[in-house]
């Protein structure tokens, strides 16, 4: 995509364009900002920008890349020998892949005006891969751009952020996800409403949800705030079982997220404070709040947060949550 197709962060996209325009870009650029709010489309887009020989033509008021050139075409695909995208092979950036890339930075480009080195996950490098690339970033070579993308620049060198144009990214307002899913997707408004709302800011998140999966998940866990209305103890110790014996720790964990989710939902059309995620049921949220008062929602929220502090400890999930919804059960409301 080029920058005009690019949704939310107008701020950092201007000043981006207008780096290019005036002739100060940076040539080592650090983006910091949430995962999935447009980083490395950011980069994409400026790599293809710099790149293209039609970025300054027609009566753009700022650069930007024509997006149907073979050079942009070619970044498009990941296929342009003048841009590398460099990512973590397994928990780290290892010092192999940083020595590497140094390398390459200071050959002159093959077809291109810009070689373009996008460091993806950079707060993975090692110690050891940080330090190889410090050389590089002090003395950046004339003919080459290096943008290191990060969702935590805490964890980055202070040597590191300090030889970088920092640009900070923001999540995305709701209204801004769903005009960019409206525009470029053939769907049902109340699905676009859901998935925007779902997003927390993030396009990248409301582009890979699974609506149906996300779906499956919710009807359990109003299943679940049902039973646990109702008192049915038998109920309540098959799902402890089903949670905690036959689903992953990972999958454990976004069913946790979707169960909170909904709670958060019904504390919010009590309170009337802020937009409900899950306003496609909110006839259904309406009914759980007769027996999920206020002080029930956010007692068992706080439970359900202490029980995911504890599951570093590799605790019995079955017989954690066998305690946490008979107690519940127990309890007034």
């Amino acid at each position: 995509m080029a920058f005009r197709d690019l949704v939310g962060n107008e701020r950092v996209k201007c000043a981006l364009q207008g780096a290019v325009r005036g002739g100060h870009l940076g040539h080592s650029l650090l983006f910091s900002g949430p995962e999935g709010v447009g980083k490395r489309q950011f980069a994409l887009a400026l790599a293809k920008t710099i790149n293209c020989p039609n970025a300054f033509e027609g009566d753009r008021a700022l650069p930007d890349s024509c997006d149907v050139c073979p050079s942009c075409q070619k970044i498009e695909r990941g296929e342009h020998v003048d841009v590398l995208v460099v990512r973590p092979e397994t928990t780290f950036l290892r010092i192999e892949q940083i020595r590497s890339l140094c390398e390459h930075a200071y050959r002159k480009p093959f077809e291109a005006r810009w070689r373009v080195f996008i460091i993806d996950e950079a707060e993975t490098m090692t110690e050891q891969a940080a330090n190889a690339l410090l050389k590089t970033l002090e003395e950046p070579p004339a003919g080459s751009v290096l943008i290191l993308l990060t969702s935590q620049l805490a964890r980055l060198l202070p040597t590191i952020r300090s030889r970088c144009q920092i640009y900070h990214f923001t999540p995305l307002k709701t209204a801004e996800i769903e005009g960019f899913l409206r525009k470029r997707f053939v769907r049902p408004e109340e699905e676009i409403r859901l998935l925007a709302r779902l997003s927390e800011g993030r396009i990248g998140k409301a582009l890979s949800m699974d609506l149906s999966v996300y779906r499956e998940m919710r009807r359990e866990a109003l299943e679940l705030l049902a039973v646990l209305s109702a008192g049915d103890r038998v109920r309540l110790i098959r799902a402890a079982e089903y949670l905690g014996r036959r689903v992953d720790r990972e999958e454990f964990e976004r069913r946790l997220d979707v169960l909170e989710q909904v709670l958060a939902d019904v504390l919010r059309l009590q309170l009337e404070a802020g937009d409900v995620v899950n306003a496609d049921i909110v006839a259904h949220l309406r009914s759980l709040a007769v027996w999920w008062p206020p002080s029930r929602v956010v007692r068992f929220m706080e439970k359900l947060a202490a029980l995911r502090r504890d599951l570093w400890r590799q605790l019995n999930r079955q017989l954690a949550l066998e305690t946490l919804f008979l107690a519940e059960c127990d309890a007034q409301p």
